[in-house]
């Protein structure tokens, strides 16, 4: 479960951005008797702001550490853009718990790579796991491990380069601490509204509907069904694979796999199958639609909402770009609900979204976001971004107006619309 992320010196966020999920009540570091984390944190983070704001950097920045915490090896230094010769690392802060067990992860990168790396438990108090340091990439690397640090530490210290991450690479050689929090750090999903991103989720589907029909079969039709989207049901319809098709693409798999290999299971699934969308016609009699017949709307709503049931079905958190995109207003308004609901997201599930979509502000028929689960960037004249949240206006109230004060501008997070270079331009210029 997250609790926290913060990131400064990345991109357009010079100072430090803190984007927290714990609810402002709890006061101490774990809740007391009779309470939980699932209690004590928000569920659900709606980000506001304008384009350029800065809010989809902030996603953009808690999916870079997520792949390099999971072993991939990116680019984890991007200094704000306007100070180049800035000598301050990025540096990013990730508090989560695993096991009901609360942690603090920071990690500091450097252009040549990872200075610094920590990872801290509370028990009565914080407590080391691991402190990773190094002052150069020829530097030698350093790990102080704490009592609780049992496994493989120095095979995979003698692994780790300056550019990976430690906790990267305990990850990889399956650590015997290690592998199990970053297995819980990994419950988190990414969405983005591109096309390709859309039919890579479409594939995710497929395979899930594969390897579990019964299961996601239903998933899949009380979506569409949810979603009014007249669509009975989504079914996997196998396809014979033209063997031409299959000679046309032996030459890449053998250049990325080697000779003589066999095609990928995931490959030959989605090139033996295809999607159906089953639809009541005029005469109550079913029709079977393709693909490509499909809305973008239908197909986004499918892309997203599927990665949401599994979130809500083990625990993770889901991270989407542009919540609204190609959605009905209802329809964001539901994801997020689903998240909210304690009958259905019984394992503390937690949903993060950018959007522009206002009415999540209102208070009709109830509020749907809490004070605290809104959050707003702005962006200052320097290019500098920052992130605050809407219980830092005191004066609100749970009956206040909170959509109409951020359409108006009061609460920020909204862009200055100046048209009149706009009407001086076309007042002037001709054919």
């Amino acid at each position: 479960m997250l609790l926290a992320f913060s990131v400064a010196n990345f991109r357009c966020f010079r100072d430090e951005a803190v984007l927290d999920l714990v609810r402002p009540s709890l006061k101490t570091l774990m809740p007391g008797r009779g309470s939980s984390w699932i209690q004590e944190t928000q569920r659900a983070a709606a980000i506001y702001g304008a384009n350029g704001s800065g809010k989809s950097t902030l996603l953009d920045a808690l999916e870079t550490l997520h792949r390099a915490i999971g072993g991939a090896r990116g680019i984890l230094y991007q200094p704000d853009r306007f100070r180049p010769d800035a000598s301050e690392p990025t540096t990013y802060r990730l508090e989560f718990t695993a096991a009901d067990r609360r942690f603090a992860y920071t990690v500091e990168a450097e252009a040549w790579g990872i200075a610094s790396e920590e990872l801290w438990e509370v028990g009565r108090r914080w407590k080391r796991v691991f402190v990773r340091r190094q002052a150069s990439a020829s530097a030698p690397l350093e790990i102080l491990a704490g009592p609780s640090l049992r496994g493989a530490n120095r095979e995979v210290k003698k692994l780790t380069s300056a550019d990976d991450l430690f906790l990267g690479v305990a990850f990889r050689y399956r650590h015997e601490t290690l592998f199990p929090l970053v297995e819980e750090l990994r419950a988190t999903s990414f969405v983005h509204h591109s096309d390709d991103e859309r039919l890579a989720r479409i594939r995710w589907l497929m395979i899930r509907l594969a390897n579990d029909p019964q299961v996601w079969g239903e998933i899949s039709a009380v979506l569409s069904q949810m979603a009014d989207l007249g669509i009975l049901r989504v079914e996997l319809e196998e396809r014979e694979i033209p063997p031409k098709v299959l000679e046309e693409i032996r030459p890449l798999v053998e250049r990325l796999q080697g000779e003589d290999v066999e095609f990928p299971d995931q490959l030959l699934l989605q090139l033996g199958h295809s999607l159906v969308f089953i639809h009541r016609g005029p005469d109550g009699a079913e029709c079977r639609l393709g693909l490509g017949a499909q809305s973008e709307g239908t197909l986004t709503w499918l892309a997203t909402a599927g990665p949401a049931i599994q979130a809500l079905r083990r625990g993770g958190v889901l991270v989407v770009d542009e919540l609204d995109a190609s959605l009905h207003p209802h329809l964001a308004a539901a994801l997020i609900e689903m998240f909210q609901d304690p009958d259905l997201n019984t394992t503390g599930a937690q949903i993060i979204a950018t959007t522009h979509d206002a009415s999540l502000l209102g208070n009709t028929p109830n509020p749907r976001l809490e004070t605290a689960e809104a959050w707003f960037c702005e962006k200052d004249d320097d290019g500098s971004s920052s992130i605050y949240s809407l219980a830092d206006f005191t004066d609100l109230r749970r009956a206040s107006n909170k959509e109409k004060r951020y359409l108006l501008g009061t609460l920020g997070g909204v862009p200055r619309v100046d048209p009149s270079g706009l009407r001086r331009i076309l007042a002037t210029t001709g054919d």
